[in-house]
C-alpha cells in the first residue's frame, strides 16, 4: 500500500505498523483482531483503511509466528 504520511510528516507504512503493534505478541499467546485494530488507529489515526483491510495485514504478519488469532472484530 505504500507510506501513508500523517499530519506531522512522518511516514509509515501499514505493514510496518502492523509489525510495531504486533511486536509484544510472543508464541502461544492468543491475538484479538478488536485489540489489535484499536491499538493500530489510536497511534496512527491517519490510517484510512477499512477493518477488514486491517486484518488482511494481521494475517500476513503472523506467517510463521506460533500465535493464535481470534476474529472478534465487528465490521463497521
Amino acid at each position: 500500500m505504500g507510506q501513508i504520511k500523517s499530519p506531522l510528516g512522518i511516514c509509515i507504512d501499514t505493514d510496518k505498523a502492523v509489525h510495531i503493534v504486533m511486536a509484544d505478541y510472543n508464541s502461544g499467546d492468543i491475538l484479538s483482531t478488536t485489540v489489535v485494530i484499536a491499538d493500530l488507529r489510536k497511534r496512527f489515526p491517519w490510517f484510512r483503511q477499512t477493518d477488514e483491510e486491517l486484518v488482511g495485514f494481521i494475517v500476513r504478519a503472523l506467517d510463521g509466528r506460533d500465535i493464535a488469532v481470534s476474529f472478534d472484530h465487528r465490521c463497521r
